[in-house]
């Protein structure tokens, strides 16, 4: 665990805030989720929340299914990681720093010509993103790395809301 020297005092009301600092390195934003565990008898630890995380091997499955199906690569984010993907060796890398501040400040994608997925990987073809959504809250990305064409694209859109669907019921 990394220090940081910074301490604060719980209010009356059990509510401690987290400095500006952290909450900018973290790029935590106002009204979002921190999941809570206690570590030991001693420590709490605050997690960003997803609904899209790795532990759901039905996904992956589904996404891999998927690739082969319209023949191109898929990776699936939530809002600091690619959490899954047709390429497993990409599975838990963080996105890049440019790609998090277009998520946080819901940028268009699209219409960019290159996006840097990672700090080592690029997609320079014609890639397509969709958001993800479930409840209605935008909760990541699925990058299909080529435009898969009108064929495909009704497949896409249902396995889109699929995914949202499932989201909202686990």
């Amino acid at each position: 665990m990394k220090t940081t020297g910074i301490t604060r005092r719980i209010d009356e009301l059990g509510r401690v805030v987290i400095p500006k600092e952290i909450r900018k390195n973290m790029h935590l934003k106002t009204g979002e989720l921190l999941e809570i565990y206690l570590h030991d008898s001693e420590t709490i630890v605050l997690k960003k929340h997803s609904v899209i995380n790795r532990e759901q091997e039905f996904i992956n499955n589904f996404i891999k299914s998927l690739s082969k199906k319209v023949n191109c690569e898929i990776y699936v984010t939530n809002l600091s990681e690619i959490v899954f993907s047709s390429k497993d060796i990409l599975i838990g890398e963080k996105i890049s720093p440019t790609l998090e501040n277009m998520l946080g400040n819901t940028i268009s994608i699209s219409n960019e010509k290159a996006l840097n997925l990672t700090n080592n990987v690029t997609l320079t073809d014609d890639f397509k993103a969709y958001p993800i959504l479930p409840n209605g809250d935008f909760s990541g990305l699925a990058i299909f790395e080529k435009n898969v064409g009108d064929i495909n694209s009704e497949l896409i859109s249902f396995s889109i809301s699929f995914l949202e669907n499932y989201l909202e019921t686990n």
